[in-house]
């Protein structure tokens, strides 16, 4: 499996069918590309891959959004940072942990940060931030048009618009 589009700009482009230990997504608004989480390896080529696919190879990605500092949210920021020159974005509540590549008793590589959420709620174009708290402190769910990505939290749509949650582990239609 390599690219599945899972909505209107919306794209799968790491998963366990793609040996990955969890999902990442690829979001194209109007004002930019973002990576949602990096598939839970420390080098996930498959990700850059598919998401060389889909830009026609334009390594243009302006941000990577983490929903957590947990390995499978977090793992290939370092790699997918260096090899795409992104942005990462991560709550101050999580950024200690992305920094140190050290987050719920696990490691990764450590990773440098460009923008750290300080408030509960923050934008960005079109996509919406909002701090969950659960299960980490620092973690955040991401709305974009009617999609809600929910990273390792257990929680689900706050809206009646959301028609879809997407999370590490799977992607539902609720």
């Amino acid at each position: 499996m390599s690219v599945a589009k899972l909505g209107r700009n919306v794209y799968l482009v790491g998963s366990r069918e793609q040996g990955n230990e969890s999902n990442a997504y690829l979001l194209q608004t109007d004002s930019a590309i973002i990576l949602i989480d990096t598939g839970g390896i420390e080098d996930p080529v498959n990700v850059i891959r598919n998401v060389l696919e889909i830009s026609r190879g334009e390594s243009r990605v302006d941000y990577l959004i983490l929903t957590s500092c947990l390995r499978d949210a977090a793992a290939g920021t370092s790699f997918i940072s260096e090899v795409l020159g992104v942005k990462v974005v991560v709550h101050e509540l999580d950024s200690v942990g992305v920094r140190h590549g050290n987050c719920g008793n696990t490691k990764y590589k450590p990773s440098r940060i460009s923008l750290v959420i300080r408030d509960n709620q923050m934008r960005i174009g079109d996509v919406e931030i909002i701090r969950s708290g659960s299960p980490t402190p620092g973690s955040i769910l991401v709305k974009f048009g009617e999609n809600l990505f929910v990273g390792a939290s257990k929680l689900r749509p706050i809206s009646p618009k959301i028609k879809y949650v997407l999370g590490l582990y799977d992607y539902v239609r609720v």
